[in-house]
C-alpha cells in the first residue's frame, strides 16, 4: 500500500517545480559567469563524456521513480486514496529533483576544481536542465505514470484528474 509522505496540492506541486527550476537555472547562471562563462580553454573530451554521462544516468533513475509507487487500497475511502496519490507524487517530484540535480552539483565541482571555467556547468547545466523540467513538471506522462502504479489494484486514485 502506497503511504501518503507529503501533504501537498496538486498547485503547490506546480508551483513547487517551477520554483526548483528556476532557481536552479539561476544558480547555474550566476556560477558559469562567475567562473569566467566560456574563457578559459575547452575541458578535455573525458570531462565532456563524463558530465554528460552523469546527466543521462540522472534522467534515467529519474525516469524509474515512478516504479517505487505502491498501489492504493481499493476499499479506503476515494478522498482519502485522493489525498494520498498527490501525497505519493510530491515524494516521487523530491525524488527526482534530487536524482536530476545531482549531475549539475557535480558538475559545478567540476568546474570549481579544474581550470576550465564555466564550460563543465554549460555543458551538463543545458541538458541537465532540460532533463529536470521535463522529469520534475506534472506533465500528463508523469502524472500517469504514478497513477497507473497506484491504480494496479483497481484502486482509483484520480491523480489524473487531481493535476487537471
Amino acid at each position: 500500500m502506497a503511504q501518503n509522505e507529503y501533504d501537498a496540492t496538486p498547485r503547490e506541486l506546480r508551483n513547487f517545480a517551477l520554483l526548483q527550476i528556476v532557481l536552479t537555472a539561476a544558480f547555474l547562471a550566476a556560477l558559469f559567469w562567475m567562473l569566467g562563462g566560456t574563457d578559459a580553454d575547452r575541458p578535455h573530451w573525458a570531462v565532456w563524456v563524463g558530465l554528460l554521462a552523469a546527466v543521462a544516468l540522472g534522467a534515467f533513475l529519474a525516469d524509474r521513480v515512478w516504479l517505487s509507487a505502491g498501489p492504493l487500497d481499493p476499499a479506503a475511502d476515494p478522498e482519502e486514496n485522493r489525498s494520498t496519490a498527490v501525497g505519493v507524487y510530491a515524494a516521487q517530484t523530491v525524488r527526482k529533483l534530487i536524482l536530476c540535480e545531482a549531475p549539475l552539483l557535480i558538475a559545478v565541482l567540476v568546474a570549481f576544481v579544474t581550470d576550465s571555467g564555466g564550460w563543465p556547468i554549460a555543458i551538463a547545466g543545458l541538458p541537465g536542465l532540460a532533463v529536470m523540467a521535463f522529469e520534475v513538471w506534472p506533465s500528463l506522462r508523469n502524472v500517469s505514470m504514478t497513477a497507473t502504479m497506484l491504480d494496479a489494484n483497481g484502486a482509483e486514485s484520480d491523480l489524473i484528474d487531481s493535476f487537471v
